[in-house]
């Protein structure tokens, strides 16, 4: 089968097209099924893990974890469970622990072995392109969101980067929440967030340049809006940088009030601004549950949750989507056609 490979680590120049074993020869083993991978969505921990050769990622092994695909061979005790049949239509988060150690075999391939506890039917209507965009960027922001960060309905969230591929999904969750929602970005992307669907109408309900004051901008904001709370409930960080910091000012004060810190980035900075807040604060490492999986397939069969799709491009076009990333202001995902 055909593969992107890492001949080593470094820049996107490591990632090659070649010729490789089909995982497992071909045959599922107990409780595997075999994917033929249609498509794959690239992730920001893709390029990361390329450069820094984390998690025991290296020569030989093959990235990508997002997977929409037609399953091609059901392993013994595989049907158990999902009951699942040749030529099924199934989208999931490959695994990093699978046969072939921590980061293989990947989703960047013609074929894919994978568990089959981790599967979830495609939705119907729904391409391939679209369902490879959704897997990992819905299950981290449904972990912190809604696990993590407990939101109920008529809270004020603040999502930062809400023009990523993590970030454009949580902005239509929380609304589908009925929750009134922040987002931040460059002055590039705004547009980009405004028009994000969700139900009853366009886009978060309010969205901020993150390189100008937006924590002065909010505060007079909460003065002036009823509408907006008083003040945020949940942030839920995926940029980095000085935002935890910035937005503990922004938590509501209250005698009741708990305000909750969601984050899927590397901490940055002191937390002393989080001293006697009565704060809860979560970092979230890259989740993937199927649980997660089945309201995503739901919402999007009804048409609550659209895929955001930044561009699609060939397997073999996987350095340049790297370099996309890397380079920032794309907007959703970039999704690999297999």
């Amino acid at each position: 089968m055909k593969a992107v490979v890492l001949t080593g680590t470094g820049g996107p120049e490591v990632l090659k097209l070649e010729d490789v074993r089909v995982p497992g020869g071909g045959d599922p083993g107990p409780g595997e099924v075999l994917v033929r991978v249609r498509a794959v969505g690239v992730n920001p921990i893709d390029y990361k893990l390329r450069k820094t050769g984390a998690m025991g990622i290296g020569a030989g092994r093959i990235l990508g974890l997002d997977v929409a695909g037609e399953i091609e061979k059901v392993g013994p005790g595989a049907e158990g469970g999902g009951g699942w049949k040749e030529g099924e239509k199934v989208f999931y988060v490959a695994e990093f622990t699978q046969s072939g150690g921590a980061g293989g075999p990947g989703g960047y391939a013609e074929y894919n072995m994978a568990r089959a506890g981790n599967l979830t039917r495609m939705p119907g209507g729904v391409s391939f392109v679209q369902a490879a965009a959704m897997p990992l960027a819905w299950s981290t922001a449904w972990e912190s969101v809604m696990n993590r960060g407990q939101l109920r309905a008529g809270e004020t969230v603040l999502i930062a980067a809400a023009n990523g591929g993590v970030g454009s999904v949580a902005v239509q969750m929380c609304k589908a929440a009925g929750a009134f929602v922040i987002g931040t970005c460059s002055e590039r992307s705004m547009e980009f967030v405004k028009s994000i669907p969700r139900v009853g109408g366009k886009g978060p309900d309010r969205v901020f340049d993150y390189r100008k004051d937006w924590p002065g901008e909010m505060k007079e904001m909460f003065e002036k809006d009823p509408a907006a709370g008083g003040g945020i409930d949940l942030v839920f960080d995926c940029a980095g940088q000085d935002v935890v910091l910035k937005a503990a000012g922004l938590l509501k004060r209250g005698a009741d009030d708990v305000g909750r810190i969601v984050s899927i980035v590397d901490p940055k900075g002191e937390f002393k601004e989080l001293y006697r807040t009565n704060t809860a604060l979560h970092y979230v490492s890259m989740i993937h549950k199927r649980v997660s999986l089945e309201p995503l397939r739901l919402m999007m069969e009804r048409g609550e949750v659209v895929p955001l799709i930044d561009s699609v491009m060939k397997l073999a076009e996987v350095g340049k989507a790297h370099e996309a990333l890397e380079e920032g202001g794309v907007k959703g995902k970039i999704v690999l056609e297999v």
